[in-house]
């Protein structure tokens, strides 16, 4: 059965049916995932880098434009280490991309321009202090990212981050974290989001461009399988503990805890790993296609479904949920 819509602050300002976005996450949102999501009601997000050389980037934009009139996101990393941030930014405004999610570094920037032409901008934050510095440059929205998201994830739990968020500014916020469902959404709108935030969940859906053996080890992995480690591409990050992992190992060995006391080998380091996880080592080690990102929400993965089907029963369990509720 369809779902009615759920009106709140975030699906008014974009004229979608549901306050459901399928995050953007790094080599695995595409085009097809993201019209799958805004057909099916909600809001579907990529990021800029996975669109390379940047013809490719213009080129994804416009097929999403063709295929669909629903609203859609992009990610774009605005730190130095992206360096075709600026370019990213002034295609997704030709475009006239509804939205643009910031993650790393300052928008302002961003903001500014994107205003000029009535792009929204949300940006991911993981506490107050960042929070109120993007809020003060203009920010449109926020993005809370919570401790047991999937990849790099903050360290505070969504039941403090968000009505702390919510008591300080005055911003509609997606949460961000462990949600896969209906029963997630409801408590997410009850802290004060006005939206949900997806990632993993999407990740194990049929239009998902992921290996099989991804979707399957999110089916199969319980919470206690979820695991947080820099050694995969050098920031902490929550992890799928995989058979791949455990050969990689999740603590730094001796000589690693050594370089690390200094900043710049630390940096160095972090910038090694993050290669070798976007472009593979050659023994095949810590490369994305073989370790996998997944937050603590896995547990409650129990199939590979349509987005389309995602959507609808995750919102058929809120009202189911919310009608549940004592009292």
């Amino acid at each position: 059965m369809t779902a009615n819509p759920l009106e709140t602050e975030f699906t008014k300002t974009f004229g979608i049916k549901y306050p459901i976005v399928s995050a953007p996450m790094f080599l695995v949102s595409d085009v097809g995932m993201v019209c799958a999501t805004g057909e099916a009601g909600g809001l579907g997000a990529f990021p800029a880098l996975n669109f390379r050389p940047i013809e490719k980037y213009r080129k994804a934009i416009q097929d999403i434009k063709a295929k669909t009139d629903a609203p859609f996101g992009i990610n774009i990393i605005v730190q130095k280490s992206n360096k075709y941030q600026h370019q990213q930014l002034e295609i997704a405004l030709e475009e006239k991309v509804p939205l643009l999610i910031t993650s790393l570094g300052s928008p302002r920037g961003v903001i500014e321009k994107a205003h000029q032409v009535g792009t929204k901008v949300y940006c991911d934050v993981v506490g107050l202090e960042h929070a109120k510095k993007v809020a003060d440059l203009g920010a449109d929205g926020l993005v809370a990212v919570s401790s047991g998201a999937g990849g790099h994830a903050g360290d505070t739990s969504q039941f403090a981050l968000i009505p702390h968020l919510k008591r300080n500014l005055d911003l509609p916020i997606l949460a961000a974290g462990s949600i896969v469902d209906g029963t997630g959404m409801l408590a997410a709108l009850a802290l004060g989001a006005s939206g949900i935030y997806m990632g993993t969940r999407f990740i194990a859906s049929k239009e998902s461009p992921s290996d099989l053996a991804y979707k399957e080890a999110i089916v199969n992995a319980l919470p206690e399988d979820i695991v947080n480690t820099d050694r995969v591409d050098g920031f902490p990050g929550n992890f799928i503990l995989t058979e791949s992992l455990k050969k990689l190992g999740v603590k730094p060995g001796v000589f690693e805890s050594v370089i690390s006391q200094s900043k710049k080998a630390k940096r160095y380091l972090s910038m090694f790993r993050a290669g070798r996880a976007l472009l593979g080592s050659p023994e095949g080690k810590a490369s994305y296609k073989t370790i996998f990102s997944a937050g603590h929400g896995v547990g409650l993965i129990d199939e590979i479904l349509s987005i389309d089907e995602i959507i609808q029963l995750t919102m058929n369990q809120y009202y189911e949920k919310r009608n549940g509720l004592p009292g």
